[in-house]
């Protein structure tokens, strides 16, 4: 039986209880779901972590911090990513779960009460965001930027992607460009609240032992006098491939980095993606992989090199760290594999160690409060969804010929190479 319940609270609010009574914790989680694009990108990345900083309830960072420290140490986070062509900003607020409070404090809807004050009721005066907030949060998100560009393996990732995707919205990178987060002003911030708050898909998920009524009756009450018209979630798959696209960079950095893409002609909600997920992962995900023996292992040709899938667009990319005469070597030994794969030339050990690969990772995530929030609320684009158990059994029912099908789709899409410079 699966544990999740859901109700809608509002158009487009979905509110998604999980009763686990193994935790001392409760979270409630609120992923906000937004289309990618170019000019909203960077507003609704600063929405989320000025957001998260204070609320009008509790002014400054000192205030919420003391609100949060009264509620035996509870953690208000917030983080963007990209879902498909969708920008997920992300809003947490975990804490004790009732059961447990000394003066039988009622946690859950305190929490949820705090939430709803960071998403519904931010500190804005005249129609304007704090200048001082928005300051501080334009730094860190720059910060981030910083750091994504200096961590080459990160960098050569997201260069892959803005190449293979350059006609997508999915190329665009999760928080836009620095330029555009430094333009970004107090009225265009408080303007991309109020369409979030009318045009955003939100999914809640809450988890833990405390009664999740409270918590859905609050939220479902914020959201009374707002005339919601919420978007779709949906995202473009590309099914062919028309030019192969390989694109050299060079940089003064101590390894290159070779990045392969591929289009799958299989996502989200399609059946296959089981198959093809366990594909990738016998191609390059655990250290019985074909890339992993093969060409790091026995030809030397590389520091890393593994395969991931991203189910909700159709993609696979591999990613290796090479040195610069070993690029070209690696290249081929790589797309051998991905031959030999086709070709069917996998061993029942190679599928059954990606099998139990997927299934301890899979039921892995139960063992936290954030995995199996996690968990959850990552399905909201999938054709069902299914605890970590039912995952499983799907995985251990996928055939030989099935995987061979799947990498018979694979399209060499683009080829990227950070180059170590002279």
């Amino acid at each position: 039986m699966n544990p999740i319940k859901q109700r809608e609270l509002a158009d487009g609010v979905i509110f998604n209880s999980i009763s686990d009574n193994r935790f001392k914790t409760m979270k409630l989680l609120t992923n906000i779901f937004l289309p990618m694009s170019e000019e909203t990108a960077s507003v609704n990345a600063l929405l989320c972590y000025v957001l998260v900083r204070c609320c009008k309830k509790y002014p400054d960072m000192i205030k919420m911090s003391r609100k949060l420290g009264s509620l035996y140490g509870a953690e208000v986070n917030g983080s963007v990513s990209k879902m498909g062509d969708m920008q997920c900003i992300k809003i947490d607020i975990g804490g004790l779960s009732d059961k447990y409070a000394i003066n039988n404090e009622n946690i859950s809807s305190e929490l949820s009460e705090l939430l709803c004050e960071v998403i519904f009721n931010p500190k804005v005066k005249d129609g304007k965001f704090d200048e001082k907030d928005i300051l501080q949060e334009k730094r860190q998100i720059m910060d981030m930027i910083d750091s994504d560009f200096n961590d080459k393996r990160v960098y050569a990732s997201q260069r892959l992607f803005e190449i293979m995707c350059a006609d997508e919205v999915y190329g665009i990178k999760w928080c836009g460009t620095k330029e555009q987060i430094e333009a970004v002003t107090s009225e265009q911030l408080y303007s991309a609240w109020l369409n979030m708050l009318k045009n955003a898909h939100f999914e809640i998920t809450f988890v833990g032992e405390s009664n999740p009524d409270n918590a859905a009756e609050i939220i479902k009450n914020s959201f009374k006098e707002i005339k919601r018209a919420p978007v779709d979630l949906s995202t473009d798959v590309v099914y062919s491939v028309f030019e192969e696209k390989d694109v050299v960079e060079e940089m003064d950095v101590a390894q290159s980095k070779l990045e392969i893409g591929f289009r799958t002609a299989c996502a989200e909600p399609e059946p296959e993606t089981v198959a093809t997920r366990l594909m990738s992962v016998i191609l390059g995900g655990t250290a019985s992989s074909k890339l992993f023996n093969n060409v790091r292992e026995k030809k030397s040709l590389c520091y890393y090199c593994l395969a991931r899938y991203q189910r909700l667009k159709g993609i696979m990319f591999i990613e290796s760290g090479v040195e610069t005469a070993n690029i070209e070597s690696a290249k081929k030994a790589i797309l051998a594999e991905v031959e030999d794969m086709k070709n069917g030339k996998i061993s029942d050990f190679e599928i059954n160690s990606a099998k139990l690969a997927i299934i301890n990772s899979t039921l892995g995530v139960s063992d936290t409060i954030t995995g199996l929030s996690g968990w959850y609320s990552s399905q909201v684009m999938d054709a069902s969804v299914d605890t970590p158990e039912e995952a499983c059994k799907k995985v251990e029912a996928v055939t030989r010929e099935e995987i061979v099908n799947a990498a018979k789709k694979l399209m060499l899409d683009t080829i990227f190479v950070l180059k170590a410079g002279e």
